[in-house]
This record gives C-alpha cells, structure tokens and sequence, in this order.
C-alpha cells in the first residue's frame, strides 16, 4: 500500500482529486488530503508519505519549500508539482532532480492518475536488487565486519566496560559512544526453500544492504548478525555530532529519528515483499539506551520479536508503543553405538536456541523438523538409563516447560493433556512413548498458541471497529486507526484483511451506509447535515458515495422512506 498525500490550497482541487484516487482500487492507495503547506508537514510529520501531488503557489509554504521538507523527512518520497500555465517560472527554478514530476492542473484525470502510477512504479524499481547482491559478494569477504560482528555481540551478552572511544575507532564503527543508541531487531520471517548455506548468507546480506539504503539517508547505524541470523542495528541520528548537549535537543532529535524509522522500515517490508518475495519483521526501542545498558535491550527486544499479533504477517512493533490490554510471554539391551554417538554430537553442537527461537516465534513447521532431527536418534535408544537419551529428553522438556511458564499455558494444557508427565521419564515405558509424547505436547503448545494468536488480532479489531463506529464524522484514515492500537498502518490494513476477509475501507463504507440510511428517514433532516454526520464534507461527494453503494441518490432513498411511511 502506498500513502499519497494530495495538498491545494484550493479546496475544490483537494476534494476532488480525492474522489478521483479514492475509487482506484486497483492502484492501492491510501490517500491524504491538506489544503496547506502547514497541513502537509502535519502529516509527514506524522506518518511516513511515498508520494505528494502539490501545487506550487500556496501562502506561507509553497511548493518548493514543501518538497525541501518532504526530502528532510522521507527521501524516498516522490513529488508531483500541480501546476497552472503562468507557474512554469517555479518549475525552471525548482532544477528537478530525481523523483519529481510536474504536470498541469488542467489536465484530463487520466493523465492524473499516469503520473501517480510512474511515481509508484519509481519506487518499485528504486532498488537495484542484482546490484545490492553482487555488493554482499564483496562485502562478505571483509575481516573488518567479523571484527565488528564480534565486539558489538560481546557487548549485548558480556561486560560493556569496554565501550571506549579508541575502540570505536580502532574497528571504524562510525558512532558516538558517548551519546545514546537505538537498537533495531529484525528478522527474516520466510527465506525462499531450497536455499545453500552460501546463497541464505547471501541473501541475509543483500536484505541488510536494502536496510542501509534506506536508513542511510538520516541515520548512522552498524549492523551485525546475532546466532539466530537476525539483524542487530545500533543506531543514532547522522547529525549527533552537531547536537549541543541541551537533553531537550537530544531527545527531540531522537524522536524525529524514531518517526522516520518507524515509516522507513514499513517501506523496507514492503520492497522486501514486492522484490525478495520474503517477509522481514522488526521490532525498535521506542527511546534511546546508554550503550551499557543494551544487554536488557537486547534481551528485552528478543522477546518481543517472538511475539505476535495475528498469524503470517511480518511485523513492526515499537516496545514502549504496545496497548497492554492487547498484548496480553525391565531388562537393558546394549545401546547401539552409532546411535550414541548421533545422540552425543547433537548435544555438543546444537544448543536449543534454533527450537527455542521456532517456539517463540510460532513457526511451528521449521520447529517440527528441528525437534524431529533431535528425537528420531532418541527414539532408537533401548536403554532407559542412557545418559545421552536423558540429557536429550530433558533439554527439549525444559525447554517447553520454559515456554508454558512464561505464557501461563498450564491450567490450558490441563484441560487436554497431563503435563505433570513432562519431566517425569519414569512414566514412560520406552523413548518412543516419550517421544511420542513431546510430540502431542507441542503440537498443543502451537494450537493454544495459535488462539492466543488470534484473540488478541480480534480484541484490537474490535477495539478499531468501535471506534470507527463512535467516530465516523472524524478523520477516520488508516494512520489514525492504526494509532488507536498502536500498530502500524500498513500492518492493521493486512491484519484486518486477513481476519475479517474485506478491507478495512470496506468496513468503514458499509457502517457510513447504514448511519445515513437511519438519518435519512427523519422527515427534516438536511442532505448536507447527513454527509457531516457520516465524514463527507460535501453534499456532491456523499451523493456520489450513497449512489454507488445503493444505486439512488441520498434525496431519492429519503423521499422513498418518506412516502412508504405515509402509506
């Protein structure tokens, strides 16, 4: 979904380029108006905008001024100047750079709506996707991001006494060790299958250049990835080294850093869709840290991007942004000895971080099959006292019996399954019966985790749908929504898809339709009083939105009303 703001001074002009995007359906568009220069720096300071169509010649803020704002705040933006035939002087002054268009007022609609789809089709190919992969070629080979990789791990699990100046120096990490960070997880929610060791790295990297594309614009940042193959990114505001150290100055900057990250990592999800065919989900501290106090980040940061609202979507949570009524974490048989062996190196070299992290993030697929590679050597073992296979058992038991404690699921698996048998090995007649139950046991942990899932995506679209009803002569856009429960917008838009069937716009069209039908049956109400009451600031453009849905005209559905009631 792409955000156009359309901004006039000219009211007519506004509202009506409005009806025009609005039922283009096909261009997926979610659209702004402002009739000010003033009021589009509200918006873009409010939300992320990816293209503007604007006139020139407006009081206070004009056209050019605009854009050195709208490339400030979103330089991906693209402009669209609407121009009269006397306002060509600007234009020659304006030396269009790359991303801008102009095209006159006088134009026919069509031509309208081809520069709007050129600006969006400039934004899906402003990522040179075979570029980015042959410069993670290069960029793997470099000792230097080992070095750095290393350091900035070591400072998220271990003692942060060695955060220095010559340091940072010495390993060419561009930051301020004196000043606050931001930290940013993400993580690759779905890699294409059939993937190489070599080609999955490759394509982590390529996914991480696309990153620093876009976040390199306003931000400094140095990005590693951590055992799970998660993007780690510390961040700071490119001009900190300008910033006086008034503490009002620095967290206002860090604010505005925060506005475009938010907005920026939204466009990154989507390029990752449109061009990788794969899903990325990040989750941002909502204020900066003292680099000393990462390690709790961190941690803090990796729970939170396990956590889910809805199913199979990617993600983009801020961790002091969260609503918390939403969010609601006989005889022995010689073993055979290849098996032991299978057994012992399993838990010399794989820990249960991949189990753990499979579990956590309900990608209950990839955690069958890593469980699965655990258990078959487990189920071949003869002997009950064999301590590969307890060792084995219990790393996995603890593991789940880890996860049911910190979300609370015991008194629900009590309902289906006794899980007192869990880390009680003596209740089992053989590994395999053992086995068998670990299977049942998670394959339930993932049903209940699933129904959590979902209620808390219907307790928000809940939420969104009361208030669409209570507020329907408000400004009702997504941005505004999606603040109501703290989500992002593109976000709620595919949850609210993917839960309910219907977009959200759907929703909000059909609780407009039926407000108006019971006011349009009070004998002396006004057609414009009811387009106010319903979130239509014209009586022309209600009329046209009624005649759609019905197929009559407000007045035509009153007088019918009217004249079957005096029957």
């Amino acid at each position: 979904m792409y955000r156009l703001l359309i901004v006039d001074e000219e009211e007519f002009i506004v509202n009506g380029l409005y009806e025009v995007f609005i039922n283009r359906e096909n261009m997926d568009l979610d659209i702004y108006k402002a009739y000010s220069g003033e009021e589009a720096i509200k918006w873009l300071n409010r939300t992320r905008i990816d293209i503007v169509l604007t006139g020139i010649s407006m009081p206070e803020i004009n056209g050019l001024q605009l854009r050195d704002v709208i490339y400030r705040n979103w330089p991906q933006c693209r402009v669209i100047f609407l121009t009269r035939y006397n306002e060509f002087k600007y234009i020659y002054k304006a030396n269009l750079p790359n991303g801008i268009s102009y095209i006159r007022k006088t134009e026919k609609h069509e031509k309208l709506i081809k520069a709007v789809e050129n600006a969006i089709k400039d934004i899906q190919n402003g990522i040179n996707i075979e570029k980015l992969i042959h410069t993670a070629n290069e960029q793997m080979n470099m000792a230097l991001e080992l070095f750095q990789k290393d350091y900035l791990l070591h400072l998220l699990h271990e003692d942060p006494s060695e955060i220095t100046r010559s340091q940072f120096k010495q390993l060419e990490i561009s930051m301020n060790p004196d000043k606050p960070v931001l930290l940013l997880l993400g993580h690759v929610d779905n890699f294409p299958t059939d993937l190489s060791y070599s080609s999955k790295m490759q394509y982590l990297y390529s996914v991480r250049l696309m990153i620093d594309q876009y976040l390199s614009t306003r931000i400094t940042s140095v990005c590693v990835m951590d055992e799970s193959y998660r993007f780690v990114l510390f961040l700071q505001p490119k001009d900190l080294v300008k910033i006086s150290q008034l503490q009002t100055e620095l967290i206002a900057d860090y604010k505005k850093t925060i506005s475009f990250l938010k907005g920026t990592l939204e466009v990154i999800q989507s390029v990752c869709r449109e061009s990788l065919d794969t899903s990325i989900s990040f989750v941002l501290s909502g204020e900066p840290s003292r680099w000393e106090h990462l390690s709790k980040k961190y941690y803090s940061l990796s729970q939170l991007l396990n956590y889910r609202i809805g199913t199979n979507i990617e993600m983009l949570l801020v961790d002091n942004e969260l609503k918390s009524d939403i969010i609601n974490t006989s005889s022995e048989v010689p073993e055979l000895e290849a098996d032991i062996k299978v057994l012992e190196l399993m838990i010399r070299q794989q820990g249960m971080e991949t189990i753990e992290l499979y579990l956590e993030s309900g990608q209950k697929d990839k955690f069958f099959e890593t469980l699965t590679e655990w258990v078959i050597p487990l189920k071949l073992m003869k002997s009950k006292n064999s301590n590969a296979a307890i060792e084995a058992y219990y790393r996995i038991s603890l593991t789940l019996l880890s996860y049911i404690n910190r979300c609370k699921l015991t008194e629900k698996i009590a309902f289906h399954l006794d899980q007192n048998r869990l880390m009680r090995i003596d209740k089992f007649e053989s590994w395999e019966e053992a086995v068998a139950y670990l299977y049942q046991l998670s394959d339930l942990i993932f049903s209940l985790q699933s129904e959590e899932q979902k209620k808390r995506a219907y307790k928000a679209i809940s939420y969104i749908q009361k208030f669409i009803e209570k507020h329907m002569d408000e400004d009702l856009s997504l941005v505004r929504l999606a603040e109501q429960v703290f989500l992002n917008p593109s976000y709620l838009s595919r949850l609210y898809k993917q839960v309910m069937g219907v977009n959200i716009s759907e929703f909000i069209d059909s609780v407009r339709i039926k407000r108006a039908k019971e006011l349009l049956e009070n004998e002396n109400v006004k057609i414009y009083e009811v387009a106010k009451m319903v979130g239509y600031e014209t009586a022309a453009s209600f009329t046209r939105f009624f005649r759609k849905a019905t197929g009559r005209s407000p007045q035509e559905y009153h007088n019918e009303v009217l004249s079957s009631k005096h029957e």
